[in-house]
């Protein structure tokens, strides 16, 4: 096969399933690692193509331009995923943790599976989870507090932001609207995202949980990239491309 043939499969594999694996593409096309990586660079001069350790990823253009609904809407939109997503996060939570729990319906239905715990401490900036925490016994609950904003339900601003440095946390479990490979996290209303920058600044371990829904997209203002987080907690519809960057960025699935 010539190799302008052979580029245009590659080409073709990557546009359908997001990603490659140069040892894939190896045992395809019955040719040597470095002649795959060779192809793969040609073709990233032309085309959005990312080159990582042992492959390279499609880039596809995100969506921009995501709305924020109100809390009642948020309830109603991917449950079940956000459940599954809910359960394995619990699953995490220890004895003894803190762990925080930033804002959102898929971190609020976490509270819903923590059982058999004796004491964790619970660091939100989110008035439902804070109003629902405060039900469960063994939880002492921490609001570092802010000013409210009620089409998110969560506490932001400069106080909060300094509350927040006081603290440390073993565990976060970050919630966000939207999730790109380019971009990274990204959140809509910009006067939050300190506040969430200091929620991710003071905990060891990251936990990304995002339901399969807020892949590809991205809104204005950026909050971290995605190789900061430790593991994605996900569900069952996980984007293919996502996972190869997870895979070749040491970033664990949960």
């Amino acid at each position: 096969m010539l190799y302008i043939e052979r580029r245009k499969e590659i080409l073709a594999m990557l546009v359908q399933s997001g990603s490659v694996k140069v040892t894939d593409l190896v045992d395809l096309f019955d040719v040597d690692a470095t002649t795959i990586r060779r192809d793969l660079k040609e073709l990233s001069k032309d085309h959005a193509i990312n080159i990582v350790y042992g492959g390279a990823y499609y880039q596809r253009e995100p969506t921009h331009g995501v709305v924020e609904i109100n809390p009642i809407q948020k309830r109603t939109i991917h449950y079940e995923e956000k459940k599954i997503i809910a359960k394995k996060a619990a699953a995490l939570v220890e004895n003894g943790d803190t762990i925080i729990i930033n804002n959102g319906v898929t971190g609020e239905l976490i509270l819903d599976y923590l059982n058999g715990l004796e004491s964790i401490n619970l660091i939100t900036q989110s008035l439902s989870i804070a109003t629902r925490a405060s039900a469960l016994p063994f939880v002492q609950l921490y609001l570092p507090g802010g000013k409210y904003r009620p089409l998110s339900g969560m506490l932001y601003g400069d106080l909060a932001s300094k509350s927040i440095e006081q603290l440390s946390a073993n565990k976060i479990f970050f919630g966000i609207l939207c999730v790109s490979i380019q971009n990274g996290v990204t959140h809509p209303f910009v006067e939050e995202i300190s506040v969430l920058q200091s929620l991710l600044e003071i905990s060891q371990h990251k936990y990304l949980i995002a339901d399969s829904s807020k892949f590809g997209k991205v809104s204005l203002g950026k909050v971290t990239q995605l190789n900061h987080f430790d593991a994605f907690i996900v569900d069952n519809n996980f984007p293919d491309i996502y996972r190869e960057y997870a895979e070749t960025n040491d970033i664990a699935i949960i």
